[in-house]
């Protein structure tokens, strides 16, 4: 027989894959194809305001790490931005991007994607309580077969 605490952790997985199930569902009008590097991007940031450990309680570490951009793909879709070919909101942005440095990420820190009409960063070695209300995250969709 399960535990009153086993059948709490049963039910906030289900209901965390049934958040990741409502974010895939998103209207279509909020995520593009971008063709040049074969993914589907949401438009805008969500979940603006909560932290890396919000998100992870919310989705799960696993769909975060497999759903966040990448540093490199947030700089290739803001240059293709730059060139007129997307409308994304890249040129003034702060979200949360795969944490690809494994030393950091060992000692549990998260990465940020930072950009302004300066410039952009990576800002990797931050702790994963902190939270902004303009700090968010866009999610993308790979292994996109489109043509």
């Amino acid at each position: 027989m399960k535990t009153i605490q086993e059948k709490i952790n049963q039910k906030e997985d289900e209901l965390k894959k049934l958040k990741i199930q409502l974010e895939e569902e998103k209207d279509k009008s909020e995520w593009i194809y971008i063709k040049e590097l074969k993914i589907e991007v949401q438009t805008k940031i969500n979940h603006k305001g909560k932290s890396y450990d919000e998100l992870k309680e919310e989705f799960g570490e696993e769909y975060l790490e497999e759903n966040l951009p990448t540093y490199n793909e947030l700089k290739e879709l803001r240059n293709l931005e730059y060139k007129g070919k997307y409308k994304l909101g890249l040129e003034n942005t702060w979200e949360f991007v795969n944490q690809e440095d494994l030393i950091a990420k060992e000692k549990g820190k998260v990465a940020r994607f930072g950009a302004d009409s300066g410039g952009l960063g990576l800002d990797a070695d931050r702790g994963s309580g902190g939270s902004d209300s303009d700090l968010g995250v866009r999610f993308v969709r790979r292994n996109i077969k489109k043509k």
